[in-house]
C-alpha cells in the first residue's frame, strides 16, 4: 500500500509540474505577444506629431485648426501640448519630447548655435507689437532714462531678451546700465506688481495681464515697432525626415486655418480670446497687429542673422563659435509643395 501510495503522489507531482511548465510557457507567450503590440502601438502613436504650443495670441491657426478639425481632415492627429511661451517649446523640442514646437525666431536662433538638428519649415504670424515695455510709473517719472539703475524683468534667450536690449539702445541706455533680471514670462506680471522689478519686456498675453495686475501704478511705454517678430513651426530633423507627409499635413491645415481666420474675423477672435484667455475686447484692439500667413521671407533671415550678431556682440553665445549657416536649418521644400509662392528666392 505505502509502494501504491507514492507512486500516486509521484504521479500527481508530475502532473502538476507539467501544468505548471505549460502555463508558464502560456504566460511568456502572452507577454511576448502584448509587448509586440504595445511596441506596434507606440510606433504608430509616435507617427502623429506631438506639437509644443505656446499659449499665445500668435498660435491662434493651432487653435482653430483643432477647433475646426483641419488637423483630421487632412489626415494627421497632432497631440498639441501648451506651453509658456517659444523658448520653452524649443526647449520641449531639443530635449526630444515634443516633434515639433511653435517660436519666434530668437529662440530658433540660439538653438542653431548650439547644434541642435532641427530645421523651421514656416513663419505662420509676422507681428510688430506683441512685445510689450511695462513699466511702473515712479520708475519713469523722469522719462526712460530714469530706467538706469533698474531692475528689469525679462525672459533669457527669448524675444523678451532681445526687445529690451532694443528698447533701451533706442532711448539712449546702455543695458550694461541696468539690472536685468531673468525668470519666465509668466512671472514676471506679478514681480512688476510686487515691485520686485521696476520694468519688465514682454510679449502677450503677459503685457495685458501685467497691465491688469499692477492697474494704476504701471503702464506701457510708447515706442516706435522696432522690430517684426516672426512666430514659426520647428520640427526636429529625425521626425521630418521620417514623417514627410504627416509635416506636410500640419502645414496644410494650418494655412486652412489661417483662410478660416481670414473669412470668419469674429469666430477667430472668441476662439482665440477663449483659448489665451484674455478678454475679447483686448483681443479686437490687436487683432490688426496679426499677419496669419504661411510665409518663408527673406526678412526672416535677415532678422535671425542680425540676432546672431547681437547674440554674440553681447556675449550671449560663446566667442570662439562661428556664426551658423542659418539656410540650412531652413527647409522649404515643404511648404513649396502646397504654397510655391510663399517662399522667396534666397530659400533653395
Amino acid at each position: 500500500m505505502s509502494v501504491c501510495k507514492t507512486r500516486n503522489v509521484g504521479e500527481l507531482t508530475l502532473q502538476f509540474q507539467a501544468l505548471m511548465f505549460s502555463r508558464l510557457r502560456l504566460a511568456r507567450f502572452s507577454s511576448v505577444l502584448f509587448c509586440a503590440f504595445m511596441g506596434l502601438s507606440s510606433l504608430g502613436w509616435a507617427n502623429e506629431p506631438r506639437i509644443a504650443v505656446s499659449k499665445s495670441p500668435l498660435s491662434l491657426p493651432f487653435f482653430v485648426a483643432k477647433e475646426k478639425n483641419l488637423f483630421a481632415k487632412h489626415k494627421v492627429e497632432p497631440v498639441l501640448i501648451e506651453c509658456l511661451g517659444g523658448n520653452r517649446c524649443v526647449k520641449e523640442l531639443t530635449e526630444g519630447r515634443v516633434d515639433m514646437a511653435t517660436s519666434s525666431e530668437l529662440p530658433f536662433m540660439f538653438a542653431v548655435f548650439q547644434g541642435k538638428p532641427i530645421s523651421l519649415l514656416t513663419t505662420f504670424n509676422t507681428n510688430k507689437d506683441d512685445m510689450k515695455f511695462v513699466a511702473r510709473k515712479t520708475a519713469v517719472n523722469s522719462g526712460t532714462k530714469g530706467l538706469v539703475g533698474k531692475r528689469i524683468g525679462y525672459v533669457e534667450k527669448a524675444s523678451s531678451h532681445y526687445y529690451m536690449d532694443l528698447f533701451l539702445l533706442y532711448n539712449g541706455i546702455d543695458p550694461k546700465t541696468t539690472v536685468p533680471v531673468a525668470m519666465g514670462a509668466d512671472a514676471l506680471p506679478g514681480a512688476l506688481k510686487r515691485g520686485e522689478v521696476d520694468a519688465i519686456s514682454v510679449w502677450e498675453p503677459w503685457g495685458h495681464i501685467a497691465l491688469e495686475l499692477g492697474g494704476a501704478d504701471v503702464a506701457v511705454i510708447d515706442t516706435p515697432k522696432l522690430y517684426s517678430q516672426t512666430f514659426n513651426l520647428l520640427v526636429s530633423n529625425e521626425y521630418r525626415l521620417a514623417q514627410t507627409r504627416k509635416s506636410i499635413a500640419v502645414l496644410s491645415a494650418l494655412d486652412e486655418a489661417i483662410q478660416f481666420i481670414k473669412k470668419n474675423p469674429d469666430e477667430a477672435k472668441r476662439i482665440l480670446a477663449r483659448d489665451v484667455g484674455v478678454d475679447l475686447d483686448t483681443v479686437k484692439a490687436a487683432w490688426s497687429t496679426y499677419q496669419f500667413e504661411l510665409t518663408l521671407q527673406q526678412s526672416l533671415l535677415t532678422t535671425v542673422q542680425g540676432q546672431a550678431r547681437w547674440a554674440r556682440r553681447e556675449g550671449h553665445v560663446g566667442s570662439a563659435l562661428a556664426e551658423p549657416e542659418f539656410l540650412n536649418f531652413i527647409d522649404s521644400s515643404l511648404l513649396r509643395k502646397i504654397k510655391p509662392n510663399a517662399v522667396d528666392f534666397v530659400y533653395p
